[in-house]
């Protein structure tokens, strides 16, 4: 059996909402994996910024420290823009997921273009970095923004849908994206990505889908980050 801890890195979510996605997150593991969301206790409420993602890493890291100590055989930082992901794979020896990583490398080999559909044009400059950490740049056509803050897009799903299939079908028509990723957690967590295929013909890269997968992936063939890239000079306690 794999345990993957799915980190949260803020505090906006109750936990109706922690276990809702919690349930959302097993069904896309293959039994007898499971699958723990755990929140950090301070942070911030959602992540939309610079500001917001260094205030998070801290008390992530301190998850992620512990769940190792507890045996989880790997872990996702729950945030899109993947903060602090360099510093988890320096205190951790387990695979430490990046969602924002993972679903530019899965987009990147589903077509020759991909757009990134997430929710402000603040967050531009962090996805933008993590392409060109992995050297997708390229392959972006574009990145569209929906317009609501992280908590706003559960509110009035219609709505956020009406919105992801708007800038959806412009990133598709308009700027020639052969695929699409779902650039927010938030978002992913709505599961409105088979919808938006079946409307926009172009595959949908769900964030919550690939880094459970990849998770699996890495535990099952006994891989996890070198730690010649990612080593500490230093002792650290977490």
């Amino acid at each position: 059996m794999t345990k993957i801890l799915y980190a949260v890195p803020g505090i906006g979510l109750d936990k109706q909402e922690l276990s809702r996605r919690m349930n959302i997150l097993n069904s896309f593991a293959t039994p007898p994996n499971i699958v723990v969301v755990e929140a950090v206790e301070q942070g911030p409420e959602s992540i939309e910024c610079f500001y917001d993602e260094y205030i998070s890493i801290p008390n992530t890291l301190r998850l992620i420290a512990k769940a190792e100590r507890e045996g989880y055989d790997a872990a996702i930082i729950g945030c899109f823009g993947d903060p602090g992901i360099e510093a988890a794979r320096e205190i951790a020896s387990i695979p430490i997921i990046g969602p924002g990583e993972t679903s530019l490398l899965f987009a990147a080999t589903l077509g020759h273009k991909f757009s990134i559909l997430t929710v402000l044009k603040n967050v531009f400059p962090t996805l933008e970095k993590i392409a060109d950490g992995l050297g997708v740049s390229k392959k972006i056509a574009s990145m569209k923004e929906v317009g609501l803050r992280v908590l706003e897009l559960s509110s009035d799903i219609e709505r956020t849908k009406k919105r992801l299939l708007e800038i959806g079908r412009e990133a598709v028509e308009e700027d020639d994206a052969d695929a699409l990723i779902l650039g927010c957690m938030s978002e992913a967590f709505l599961r409105l990505d088979k919808e938006l295929e079946k409307e926009l013909r172009v595959p949908v890269v769900n964030p919550v889908a690939v880094s459970v997968k990849m998770a699996e992936a890495l535990v099952a063939m006994q891989l996890t980050h070198s730690k010649k890239a990612y080593s500490l000079p230093h002792p650290v306690e977490l």
